[in-house]
């Protein structure tokens, strides 16, 4: 083999697609299908959400999944690598692997409540179901126990004290202080339980792919088993049909005049399919070249689209028991986010028969989703950056000369996939036209109506607000960075025009792939003339020099027509 030519290290692969596909579900349905669908479900119309929420999955969704997807299996290189494709925007690769960190913190804290309550389960009786324990206060009651009430007395109550399961959350699990500038001592317990998850998590990404692939059979899976069982169960409670009537029984049409209802079905279909974060590059990178994951796009879609409304009346169901117990409407008691989890959910449990068997089996559910996710985020986040390590110890930063679009992508796909799977123009014109004039419109929209954050009736100081957005910074700030770096490496503001062209590393990870493209196969001849280039510069007299002369060398290769190589 030759000395001087570039070779990429033997990247992993999964062992199967099936192990690909399992991943991408559990990656992709996450904790927002069980606590965030329903209640935007039923706050925008019940059954009428399902309009914008499949207009926005097929016209979004789907179209930027199969982007992402193609992406990585194309290049076999995560994130990062893959804006080799264009490095002045190398910085959305570092963006998304900073927003990963976060992500990937945020879940962790949740995991480790989850396992906080799931360890808590096993008790006779569960601790959130009463007020005679040492963390509660005399504002403690509870609901079930004042269900002769009216409802109007009920809801002024309501105002007036707390829930067993709003003061375990609050006062036992997380010992919340009266705001950020004030912070309580640590909570022992929490911690023990977050060193548990990144343990677990460690040990599941030992061996990379082929651990992580090996664990999806049951991240995957296992919470279709336990959802699959809440919702027999609960369909057998009392008030279960009344829960089942707030969720889907009633279609308001009327609610899609509101310009906030598609708003919730975009950033929705953004948290249902993971879109956007980098994850989906990185897990379809380990692909063989040839896998057919257009059919791997529908599926997923058609399984996430299925999940959110499968998991709705899992949780409708007993929303609807707790309702009929405390003599109140759904409405009264339905809530979207962690609260749903954490406080309403629970309390609900608690008054089924046998209530520590289901907190038991919630909670793990909840555990597996929450490590589903959490398992794709850090090996994301590890791939990345090795990917991106190696290559910038192998290879020169040359840049190929030819420009790339939409065109040559969809090329590219029939390339991977076959001529009779190249995109069709409804994907062309989605990635061209309609998902980026939606995703731009709910970017306007969102910003002229932001709303700082609170948390119930408490309102954030303005530094805690300052530090939110410096997090947002710190990620959303490479774009620019990096932008600015590119362009002041290459030396002056004239070779914009070069620089935003894909880097000599893009296309295929194997040279056997390369060769079915005169592009690629170009592009083979151009790195391996710059390795030869470069070879020739004596390592103890490197200067930039040198550097600059092999630079203009390989460019006036890279113009040579295709015939003379």
């Amino acid at each position: 083999m030759d000395s001087n030519k570039v070779v990429l290290p033997e990247r992993k692969q999964w062992t199967n697609p099936i192990e690909f596909f399992l991943t991408l579900v559990a990656f992709a349905v996450g904790l927002g299908n069980v606590w965030r669908f329903p209640y935007l479900c039923f706050k925008n119309g019940g059954g009428a959400f399902l309009i914008p929420y499949t207009l926005m999955l097929i016209f979004i969704g789907a179209p930027v999944f199969y982007l992402e997807l193609t992406l990585g299996q194309f290049t076999s290189t995560g994130p990062l690598a893959v804006w080799n494709v264009n490095p002045l925007l190398r910085g959305i690769g570092y963006a998304s692997m900073a927003t990963n960190c976060f992500w990937g913190l945020y879940y962790m804290v949740l995991i480790a409540y989850c396992f906080y309550y799931l360890i808590a389960s096993f008790q006779l009786i569960v601790p959130w179901s009463t007020c005679d324990n040492w963390w509660n206060t005399l504002l403690c009651t509870d609901k079930r126990m004042l269900a002769n009430l009216s409802r109007i007395d009920l809801l002024s109550m309501k105002n007036m004290t707390s829930s067993p399961s709003e003061e375990y959350f609050y006062r036992r699990v997380l010992q919340i202080s009266s705001g950020v500038e004030n912070t309580n001592g640590i909570v022992i317990e929490l911690v023990v339980a977050l060193a548990v998850a990144w343990l677990i998590c460690f040990l599941a990404l030992s061996k990379g792919v082929q651990s992580l692939g090996k664990v999806a059979y049951f991240t995957a899976l296992f919470p279709y088993v336990m959802l699959t069982v809440l919702i027999i169960r609960g369909a057998t409670l009392s008030g279960a049909i009344e829960g089942i009537k707030f969720y889907m029984g009633t279609v308001n049409f009327s609610v899609l005049k509101n310009p906030s209802v598609w708003k919730d079905a975009c950033t929705q279909v953004f948290y249902a399919l993971s879109c956007c974060s980098g994850g989906l590059i990185a897990m379809a990178s380990f692909n063989d070249f040839n896998n057919n994951i257009y059919r791997d796009t529908l599926a997923i879609c058609l399984v996430t689209w299925f999940t959110s409304i499968f998991g709705g009346f899992a949780i409708f169901t007993v929303l609807g028991h707790m309702a009929s117990k405390m003599g109140m409407s759904v409405a009264d008691v339905a809530k979207g986010g962690p609260g749903l989890a954490f406080v309403v959910f629970p309390e609900g449990l608690s008054m089924m028969p046998f209530a520590p068997l289901w907190c038991v089996l919630f909670f793990l559910m909840m555990c597996t989703l929450g490590f589903g996710s959490e398992f794709s985020i850090m090996e994301t986040i590890m791939a990345s950056i090795i990917d991106e390590y190696k290559i910038y110890l192998n290879t020169p930063k040359k840049i190929v000369i030819f420009r790339f679009c939409i065109d040559n992508f969809c090329d590219d796909i029939a390339l991977m996939l076959g001529k009779e799977r190249r995109p069709s123009k409804f994907w062309q014109i989605c990635w061209k036209y309609i998902s980026p004039i939606i995703l731009l419109s709910t970017i306007i929209f969102s910003s002229l109506f932001y709303q700082d954050i609170t948390l119930d009736d408490y309102t954030y100081p303005s530094w805690a607000l300052a530090l939110g957005w410096i997090v947002v910074i710190l990620c959303l700030g490479w774009l620019p960075f990096i932008f600015f770096i590119e362009i002041c490496h290459r030396g002056t503001w004239n070779i914009i025009k070069e620089a935003r062209l894909p880097h000599v590393q893009w296309g295929p990870a194997k040279d056997e792939h390369r060769q079915l493209s005169t592009r690629y196969a170009r592009n083979m001849k151009i790195k391996t003339l710059s390795m030869q280039t470069l070879s020739t510069i004596d390592s103890s007299t490197f200067d930039s020099d040198a550097i600059v002369d092999a630079n203009f060398s390989v460019k006036q290769m890279a113009d040579t027509p295709i015939t003379s190589f």
